[in-house]
């Protein structure tokens, strides 16, 4: 059985986003997210390295995306693991509030 090592309780989610490691954007859906990361499935035709630097822009409101920095910290089949970057919690608040 798998030990859980989550430190912040995740929710089942469903919408877009838009992944983009070096500047070029890959559409993903999105999981599950909590205040420490997010379960997004894998793009097509782009599999990033474990530890890989990214920015997430979550699409729920195309008017006003929110913007996320973190790294890739698992690569599974269909899905990959992302960890927020630090000194973000505002705008993780204000991203956890949408999906309520």
């Amino acid at each position: 059985m798998a030990i859980e090592q989550r430190r912040t309780q995740r929710r089942a989610v469903s919408g877009a986003v838009m992944i983009t490691p070096n500047g070029s954007g890959h559409r993903a859906e999105i999981f599950d997210i909590s205040a420490g990361g997010a379960r997004v499935g894998l793009p097509d035709h782009w599999t990033p390295a474990a530890g890989a630097s990214l920015s997430v822009f979550f699409l729920d409101d195309p008017d006003c995306p929110i913007m996320l920095q973190g790294h890739v910290t698992r690569v599974a089949a269909n899905h990959l693991g992302l960890e927020f970057e630090p000194a973000q919690e505002r705008r993780i608040s204000e991203l956890l509030q949408i999906f309520r």
